[in-house]
């Protein structure tokens, strides 16, 4: 897969998932019942897609980290993460239209190589849970059971903890 198609990939992701937590804040919204419902949509948990946002974010920046490469920063900046209007973004950016396409496509190559290269592409495998992802056992199932001196040690330590717990509340 082209290093452009990846990016389209992840920023499509990105932008949903934005939207996703801007209209989950609390807000209720109306329900046209003439037209037809897109049915049920995957979302991952809050913090996930939060974490899937920020890595975006700073994938994309460390892609485009380059002294000479400051205008494809103030790029991806503005239009891919602002979201800012293609015209708009443009005169914010600062150069010709031509020059802004050219910055575009490089933009994209480059950090489309660096989201696959670090794990962010393809979404569906970022989003598995890591432990299924390493092929190992969930965290729970990692715990070995206590020995019974661990057994007896833990209950002491929590006892003493309960001890210094009635202590400072009756001082």
């Amino acid at each position: 897969m082209k290093a452009t198609e990846i990016f389209d990939a992840c920023h499509a992701r990105y932008r949903g998932l934005r939207e996703w937590l801007k209209d989950s804040t609390g807000s209720v919204r109306a329900l046209d019942f003439e037209s037809p419902q897109a049915g049920y949509l995957w979302r991952p948990d809050r913090a996930r897609a939060c974490e899937y946002i920020a890595d975006f974010e700073r994938i994309g920046r460390h892609a485009l980290r380059r002294p000479e490469w400051k205008g494809r920063l103030k790029l991806f900046n503005i239009y891919f993460v602002r979201g800012t209007e293609y015209k708009r973004a443009v005169r914010l950016v600062g150069v010709a239209e031509s020059t802004f396409d050219y910055w575009y496509r490089e933009v994209k190559r480059a950090a489309g190589a660096e989201f696959s290269r670090t794990g962010l592409f393809p979404p569906g495998r970022y989003f598995e849970c890591r432990g299924e992802r390493a092929g190992e056992k969930p965290a729970s199932a990692a715990v070995a059971p206590a020995r019974p001196d661990q057994q007896i040690s833990q209950q002491g330590n929590a006892q003493r903890q309960g001890e210094v717990q009635h202590v400072l509340h009756e001082g």
